[in-house]
């Protein structure tokens, strides 16, 4: 009897994860990954947080490209003084994007994502390599081949906002 309850409890939640799985072709990471591709101008505003003591607004642009072999995107990105570089591509192994971001300054950091194709999304998650408990995540949605929208929150561990981010990117 016991078993027949660990197993009814079991397979809602394999259920589920087989479910949001994201098992996509080679042709389907490609075009998601194409979303992105070309010149952008953007416009962020960083609201008043913990990293960000006074509400700020930024210009800046953007130019991506696929490179090797087009199973990688590569993200240039200008703002003010500040350049980065980010490197997104999907993995088959485990069925998720990856995003690798570093920073004029030195800095990094590395995220996973989620396509959702009924809502033209894109989730990303922070992955907390320092063990601070920092979480956070980036939403972007494509509201048309010209314009995303994004939102980037970031916490510490007891929930207080570190950063909060809305941008909007058109294209050139």
């Amino acid at each position: 009897m016991k078993k027949l309850i660990l197993i009814i409890m079991i397979i809602p939640v394999l259920g589920t994860g087989y479910l949001n799985a994201q098992k996509l072709s080679k042709n389907d990471a490609f075009d998601i990954l194409t979303k992105w591709e070309g010149k952008w101008k953007s416009s962020a505003v960083f609201e008043k947080s913990v990293w960000t003591p006074e509400r700020t607004e930024n210009r800046g642009t953007t130019e991506t490209n696929l490179i090797l072999s087009n199973n990688y995107l590569e993200i240039m990105v200008y703002n003010d003084d500040n350049t980065s570089k980010h490197i997104i591509c999907y993995d088959q192994m485990s069925n998720q994007f990856n995003r690798w971001e570093f920073k004029s300054d030195g800095s990094n950091t590395f995220w996973t994502g989620k396509w959702n194709k009924a809502d033209k999304s894109m989730t990303w998650n922070y992955i907390d390599f320092s063990n601070y408990g920092i979480s956070g995540k980036i939403i972007e949605n494509f509201k048309s081949d010209n314009i995303i929208k994004s939102r980037v929150t970031m916490k510490d561990k007891s929930g207080k906002s570190l950063l909060r981010i809305n941008s909007t990117k058109e294209k050139i």
